[in-house]
């Protein structure tokens, strides 16, 4: 009964980042630097949330290999949308700017 719950691996860092992105944009617009406020939260949130990870799920879930497939292939997706959409707009960047 006095089981701790135990949860996916990168639980907690996962939510570090989010909450870094999160707390990073008005730090962003208070120093004036749009892009660097994310940047900085996304650096402080990891690196509290990789701590909280190893403090509070020392035994994390692991996934089956069928889900470490399912995220393979969105990561493939997801790389050659990235690919498309620089190529595209470098295309467009250079069209638009001769």
């Amino acid at each position: 009964m006095n089981e701790k719950k135990r949860y996916r691996r990168g639980h907690f860092t996962t939510i570090g980042m989010i909450l870094g992105i999160l707390s990073g944009i008005p730090l962003g617009m208070l120093i004036g630097k749009a892009g660097l406020g994310p940047a900085i939260g996304v650096a402080i949130g990891l690196a509290l949330g990789s701590a909280v990870e190893k403090y509070k799920n020392p035994n994390p879930i692991e996934p089956t290999e069928e889900e470490k497939e399912k995220q393979k292939k969105i990561l493939i997706i997801a790389l050659i949308s990235g690919v498309v959409l620089f190529a595209a707009a470098a295309i467009l960047f250079f069209i638009l700017y001769k």
